[in-house]
């Protein structure tokens, strides 16, 4: 006889003799109810009532004897014998992977899904930038000096951060500090070498000044002194009080920097013609990344110095929200410093501080450069806020980090530095107006600056022929000129005096209107000119206006005598010629195009061009006049931009070879969420023209730019862009707005919509189509850099849900477990307590998601509405809290509905990828725990708990007993509450906490598999009954393990920042990261959760006693508790997601209490007291009076319980050793 067939004889057996005590064992009081499932599935609820009515009422040692026969069978199909009871194959029983094909399909669809949104994601993320770096490298010669006398009678920071002299190689020859003094501040684990780059930089652009500019030194020119701090890497961005404490750091660096000077100014001379320098009094400060907000956050601290710092220089600084609200200190420390800015340039404290914020855009990843803008924050007159891609000579999108290295950039900005310096004063600055009007002048364009508005008054200078090379008039209306046309001139019968080197291009405006604009556009190249020193000079145009002179028909003056005054005429905006694939390290050229309104002509006949005679090599010019210009406006919808949107230019004869430049205005919202893809396709002028040329001058030039003035960008010969807009972020901060009612303020804030600006060659391009649609795949993009926190938020609500769906099965004494298949032979007990996957895919199934799906599309739909409605009754500050909670509504758009209903079917995959890892953790581990306690007697005691066996009588009935007190866990109580009071943070121990969780669960799953019968032998109801206690157990510590999961990024700043302390011996911490409320729910609970599993709340409507309604409301309240939690994780945790710790802590301590009122309800009632004993130790469960048989789902829920597929006289070995121990 087989090892099978002799395993079915002696199931037979055991279910003859359970048979006969069933009918003669009536069920007692005081015995324990087997839980059975009343149901494979809410749709199958209904058939297995109908075969349980047909069941007899049985004892729970019958139940349990049915099971053993149920183990018996499922073992034997476990290594391949699927049959009857009679031993006959049957085709419809089912094998453990297809029952976990069947019941898990739900959640197979949801990570399938999930992981081909995360993948689109990522991809997004690292490829679905819409900009390409261009950042030519940047070169240095650093040498640090430490200034070892900035100790401990400075700064109590000492040991922890240093201060260094940046020196440049071949420029620097002293390490002293003589010149103007600049500190840099690095940023989140930035080091004080990033400087090197501008520093370097800095140093070229002075020496290029003074050797071509001799009385440099006479304006106060003297250069500059880097300062740099180390500052240990720390991760400001994840640690408020890193923050902090640099803040303090740096005001005593500033202290420190201002009382070299006396001494050093005496000591080393400059060369100046009797200029007296006045003795520094402030400092300019440069803060790279969340170096602008320490910068920012010293002005409100106690040591800070008034007058100390008059100019802060942030690039790519998130001023507005924290990039990363892992932490409550970061939040705080915004908030603070927010409102204290706020208020400063209200109530005068910051009106001679300048705040200059650069962002690199688009290719940024690591931080928000919609945070970078600073329009909510200062007035215009004090600050300016630009994206690299805008800025005049750079036009290029930059990383996090290359924004300090970037030559282009650099160069850019260190010549900014150099003009707005002034040694004469005693802020080594110029006043706040000029070096404000410096500071526009570099970074913007001047297009940016509006300098091509309408001049106010006309200039007096005047000229007459006789002043220039020759004059000609452009009767066709357009000047057209290249480098030959220019030389025949030169040299034909018109010429005057060559020798002046001047002509002068006459264009007549007598048929213009007064909407009529002249529009000129160069190459800067054709006015170039050698110099004898060997550089190039390039002229610039100068316009005129002119009249006829009258002159006698006998004068020997020219038909076309004319006399001309200058004008007031806009500085050329640069048009930048760079294509997308161009080399970086080549010169970059660029266009130049004027505007002039030919109302400031209404005098004149003329507009007069004053132009070099004799031309460059190469270049063109040309202008016209133009009657009116082209500018479309539409008004598209999300919906109309699906698919596409197709914009046309007029082609009327009145346009065709005239407008150089054409605008389109987009009326869409402000959304930063959103990219759209143009294509540009331009029209040929076909038609025969003496100008017509065999290729356009110059390729079509597309630049993207709103009224903010904070973000433009350009491209040049490419007919596909991107158009994305930055600036207005999701967020607003929560303090009151003091400068809303500054009209200067809100102006600067406005949104006027997208403009979309075309330059061509007139004579050669006659109009254009450009189709624009929304390119979602970079759309994706933007969105995950904006809501990159809210996947934690997302997950937490779903942890959440399913821990509260475990509790809500266990409470209600059923399973939701599925049968392989009504015709398979034998049945378990099946344990009431589900596990996670169980759960998610309940939560799945019953509704949940599609709840929340429709949720997340509301909940932004109705708070937009509500904003809009109560716009005009709400002050400033409600709408910032209103706009705070779920995704905001500044900037969102009605379409932001689909980004959380994405972000709902993401985290629910996310958590249950979380379950399958914890779960095969727990499993593997135990399964290893389990084969060595099963190999070695040693070890075989400690594992095989013999506290919960002997609770159990032969016959499956528990004994009343309570629980012992364990002395290792208060032990261990004191000593974490002594560690966490004194040296370790509380983040260390809730990381303690959550392993010492971990390795619970896996205790209890190899006690689990130990207790479980694994042969005939061993199948007994006192086995059965502990093992299926103990997997309940074991459940529920892996859905506690699964919620806690959730809040550990909340602890990883800290325990970082920690670590790199400890390592410079650096002991002092927040005050906060040391108090035990913040840990004392996780560590209550895991207390608890270690040695019974949480009560059944279980009640019934007649009943009147004490403990019957005390679980009535403690059940109540637990799911209240839980309703409130995912409620407000929803609408304030995407915001701010490091409530989440709090409110699990909370959620912890609340089922520790609920697990600790087992206590005092023993003592109410004596019944209650002997079933509650029991339920400490073992979780006993109730059950419906009638048993249906159902399979167990531990074979697909932790396949180690499966490993019965071996022959089963070798996986007894172990086991039999137990029974002789227990014997």
């Amino acid at each position: 006889m087989t090892v099978q067939q002799s395993t079915g004889v002696v199931s037979r057996k055991i279910l003859t003799s359970a048979g006969a005590n069933s009918r003669s064992s009536p069920r007692t009081a005081d015995s324990p109810r087997v839980a059975a499932s009343t149901a494979a599935s809410e749709d199958e609820h209904d058939s297995n009532t109908h075969n349980s009515t047909q069941q007899p009422l049985v004892s729970s040692s019958s139940s349990v004897a049915r099971s053993a026969v149920a183990t018996s069978d499922v073992i034997i199909s476990g290594s391949g014998d699927c049959g009857d009871r009679n031993g006959n194959k049957s085709k419809h029983c089912e094998r453990p992977a297809i029952v976990f094909l069947r019941t898990r399909i739900a959640v197979l669809c949801l990570l399938l899904v999930s992981a081909v949104v995360g993948l689109i994601t990522a991809q997004s993320y690292f490829n679905g930038q819409p900009d390409i770096p261009g950042c030519a490298m940047s070169y240095s010669r650093p040498r640090f000096v430490e200034q070892t006398k900035f100790d401990n009678s400075w700064t109590r920071f000492s040991t922890k951060y240093k201060l260094y002299l940046y020196r440049e190689g071949g420029y620097d020859a002293h390490d002293e500090a003589f010149r103007i003094p600049i500190l840099f501040v690095p940023g989140n684990a930035g080091s004080h070498k990033q400087v090197r780059s501008i520093a370097s930089a800095s140093a070229t652009a002075f020496m290029e000044l003074a050797n071509n500019s001799p009385d440099v030194f006479d304006r106060g020119q003297i250069g500059y002194d880097y300062f740099t701090v180390g500052l240990n890497e720390e991760l400001t961005a994840l640690h408020g009080y890193s923050i902090l404490e640099q803040a303090d750091f740096i005001n005593d660096a500033i202290r420190y920097i201002l009382s070299l000077y006396p001494e050093t100014r005496a000591k080393y001379r400059l060369p100046s013609q009797g200029t007296r320098f006045a003795l520094p009094t402030s400092v300019v400060v440069v803060g790279h990344s969340m170096g602008g907000v320490v910068a920012r956050t010293a002005f409100t601290l106690p040591n800070h110095i008034v007058g100390s710092v008059q100019a802060i220089f942030t690039l790519s600084t998130p001023h507005n929200n924290p990039t990363a609200s892992l932490e409550y200190y970061v939040d705080k420390v915004y908030s603070s410093v927010n409102s204290f800015w706020r208020h400063g340039f209200h109530n005068g404290t910051l009106d001679d501080v300048s705040l200059v914020s650069i962002a690199g855009g688009n290719l940024d990843s690591m931080i928000n450069s919609d945070y970078t803008y600073i329009g909510d924050l200062a007035p215009p007159k004090n600050s300016l806020s630009i994206l690299s891609s805008g800025v005049d000579d750079v036009w290029l999108s930059l990383d996090h980090q290359s924004i300090l290295w970037c030559a282009q950039m650099a160069k850019k900005f260190s010549s900014m530095l150099i003009q707005i310096m002034d040694a004469r004063q005693p802020s080594q600055l110029l006043p706040l107006d000029e070096r404000m009007s410096i500071m526009r002048r570099q970074l913007y364009s001047d297009w940016e600056r509006g300098a091509n508005a309408a001049p106010e008054s006309l200039a007096t200078n005047r000229t007459t022929n006789d002043d220039y090379s020759y004059v000609y008039v452009h009767r066709d209306g357009a000047a057209r000129l290249v480098p030959e046309d220019m030389q025949k001139l030169l040299s034909g019968d018109k010429t005057n005096n060559a020798g002046l080197g001047v002509a002068l291009h006459l264009l007549p405006v007598n048929r213009a209107t007064s909407n009529s604009t002249a529009q000129l556009v160069y190459d800067p190249r054709l006015f170039a000119t050698a110099l004898a020193s060997g550089s190039i000079a390039v002229y610039q145009p100068v316009l005129l206006g002119c009249n006829r002179i009258k002159v006698a028909s006998n004068s020997a003056k020219p038909e076309t005598s004319v006399t001309c005054q200058t004008i007031p005429a806009p500085l050329p905006t640069k048009l930048p010629m760079r294509r997308a694939d161009d080399d970086p390290e080549l010169p970059l050229y660029a266009l130049h195009y004027m505007e002039v309104p030919v109302s400031v002509l209404e005098q004149f006949e003329f507009l007069g061009m004053q132009l070099p005679a004799k031309p460059g090599v190469a270049g063109f010019f040309h202008a016209t006049i133009v009657k009116d210009l082209v500018q479309l406006e539409s008004s598209p919808s999300y919906v109309r931009l699906l698919h596409s949107l197709a914009i046309r230019t007029p082609t009327t004869k009145s346009r065709i070879g005239s407008s150089t430049r054409t605008r389109i205005r987009l009326n869409v919202p402000e959304s930063p969420f959103f990219v759209f893809r143009g294509t540009l396709t331009m029209r040929r002028n076909t038609s025969s023209s003496q100008f017509m040329s065999a290729a356009p001058r110059f390729r079509p030039i597309i630049r993207q730019s709103d009224g903010r003035r904070f973000e433009s960008r350009f491209w040049y010969d490419q007919d596909t862009v991107d158009f994305a807009i930055h600036g207005c972020g999701a967020y607003l901060p929560s303090d009151v707005i003091t400068n809303a009612e500054d009209s200067e303020l809100k102006s600067a804030g406005q949104w006027d919509g997208l403009f979309i600006d075309v330059w061509a060659d007139p004579d050669y391009y006659v109009g254009f189509e450009l189709t624009l649609r929304i390119n979602w795949y970079s759309s994706l993009n933007r969105t995950i850099k904006r809501y990159d926190m809210a996947l934690l938020a997302m997950s937490f609500v779903w942890a959440c849900l399913v821990m509260l769906h475990q509790l809500r099965t266990w409470n209600a004494g059923v399973s939701l477990e599925t049968t392989p298949s009504p015709k398979c032979r034998g049945s378990l007990s099946t344990p009431a307590f589900p596990s996670c996957l169980t759960s998610i895919e309940r939560l799945i199934r019953n509704g949940t998601l599609s709840v929340l799906l429709v949720a997340a599309v509301l909940t932004p739909i109705l708070q937009r509405m509500v904003a809009y409605l109560m716009g005009n009754v709400w002050s400033p500050a409600t709408l910032a809290s209103w706009n705070n909670l779920f995704m905001g509504t500044r900037g969102s758009g009605w379409v932001l509905g689909l980004v959380p209903a994405l972000l709902v079917i993401v985290s629910l995959g996310f958590v249950a990828l979380e379950a399958i890892v914890l779960t095969a953790i727990c499993s593997l581990a135990s399964w290893a725990m389990a084969d060595v306690s099963g190999r070695f007697e040693s070890t075989q005691k400690h594992w095989s708990r013999h506290d919960v066996l002997e609770a159990v009588s032969e016959d499956g009935r528990l004994k009343p007993r309570f629980v012992k007190i364990p002395v290792r866990p208060l032990i261990a109580t004191v000593a974490f509450v002594v560690f966490v009071c004194t040296f370790v943070p509380y983040q260390f121990a809730f990381l303690v906490i959550y392993m010492a969780q971990l390795f619970t669960a896996i205790r209890t799953m190899s006690h689990a598999y130990l207790a479980a019968p694994h042969s005939a032998s061993s199948l007994t109801p006192q086995r059965l009954l502990v093992s299926d206690v103990l997997r309940d157990r074991a459940r529920y510590q892996l859905g506690l393990l699964l919620f806690w999961t959730s809040s550990l990024p909340y602890c990883a700043p800290e325990l970082l920042v920690w670590v790199r302390n400890l390592s410079v011996l650096w002991f002092e911490d927040a005050p906060s990261d040391h108090n035990l409320a913040n840990m004392a729910g996780y560590f209550a609970l895991r207390l608890l959760a270690s040695y019974h599993i949480v009560p059944r709340l279980t009640f019934t409507a007649t009943e009147r006693a004490a403990p019957s309604r005390t679980a009535w409301w403690l059940r109540v309240m637990t799911y209240t508790f839980f309703g409130s939690a995912v409620v407000y994780a929803w609408l304030y945790s995407i915001r701010r997601p490091y409530i989440l710790y709090s409110v699990a802590n909370a959620i912890s301590a609340w089922l520790a209490l609920v697990q600790f009122a087992e206590f005092p309800l023993r003592l109410v009632s004596p019944v209650q007291r002997r079933v509650l004993s029991s339920s400490a130790l073992l979780g006993s469960r109730t059950s419906s009076p009638a048993v249906t048989p159902v399979s167990s789902p531990e074979v697909t829920e932790f396949p180690v319980f499966a490993r019965s597929v071996k022959p089963l006289a070798t996986a007894s070995r172990s086991n039999d050793q137990l029974d002789r121990k227990l014997r």
